[in-house]
């Protein structure tokens, strides 16, 4: 076999290559977010709170410290901090509260 060839699958092996590439964004920009598919009040609901309810910043940034797998307490109710619930949180701290910004003089 010459320098840069490549070898042949096994009959076994064969069909399994590589994933297929993933499908383009629907917006055809990449890194734009499609809005549409986001489900309004999911973490309110997970959570247990109210729809008029404002999560408090303190509550979201503990349930991201408890790692996957973990219980924590969130209004005397015991909750399982899971990855779906990590990634709403994440979210709900990127878009719903701005960071403050330093004071200049």
């Amino acid at each position: 076999m010459a320098y840069g060839e490549k070898k042949k699958p096994c009959r076994v092996c064969e069909g399994k290559g590589r994933n297929p590439k993933p499908k383009k964004m629907p917006s055809g920009k990449e890194g734009d977010v499609d809005f549409d598919s986001i489900k309004e009040g999911a973490l309110k609901k997970q959570l247990g709170y109210s729809d008029d309810a404002r999560i408090p910043k303190g509550m979201l940034e503990k349930i991201k410290r408890t790692k996957v797998g973990n219980t924590f307490e969130i209004n005397g109710k015991t909750k399982k901090a899971t990855d779906l619930l990590h990634k709403r949180v994440n979210f709900a701290l990127n878009f719903g509260y701005k960071k403050k910004k330093a004071s200049s003089k």
